[in-house]
């Protein structure tokens, strides 16, 4: 009975131990700390401040900070702000617009004048960070 005794738990400590386990952790440790810089990295960029949520949202392909105020315009009443990238692409934006993968929200325009909201770099939500524009 002991030699059955004894085999059996040979066996047993031999099928629980793993020699792989150590390195198995390690990486998976990796990866969640290359996770949690990513998600670190993201927070940098949002804002505990929201937008208005009656905007008209819109998406740009290309960074907001390059691109160059051309014109102002006036059609029916609404003014218009005319945008052009460095691939010449034209782009227009009205007022009370949102351009969600930027944070920046098109406060006013006039025919001399841009004024939007970057709420990225506005530290208190009573006092958004405004910038103009002007031709």
């Amino acid at each position: 009975m002991n030699k059955y005794f004894l085999s059996i738990l040979l066996l047993c400590c031999n099928a629980v131990a793993d020699p792989f386990f150590g390195t198995t952790n390690t990486t998976e440790n990796t990866q969640l700390i290359e996770v949690e810089n990513d998600i670190a990295k993201n927070n940098e960029n949002l804002t505990a401040c929201k937008p208005s949520k009656n905007l008209f949202s819109i998406n740009l392909p290309t960074e907001f900070e390059k691109l160059k105020l051309v014109g102002l315009i006036k059609i029916d009443n609404s003014f218009r702000a005319l945008f052009i990238d460095e691939k010449d692409q034209l782009f227009d934006f009205r007022e009370n617009e949102l351009i969600n993968n930027h944070q920046i929200e098109i406060k006013t325009i006039t025919l001399k004048s841009i004024t939007y909201i970057d709420w990225k770099l506005t530290q208190h939500c009573n006092t958004p960070y405004e910038v103009t524009l002007k031709l």
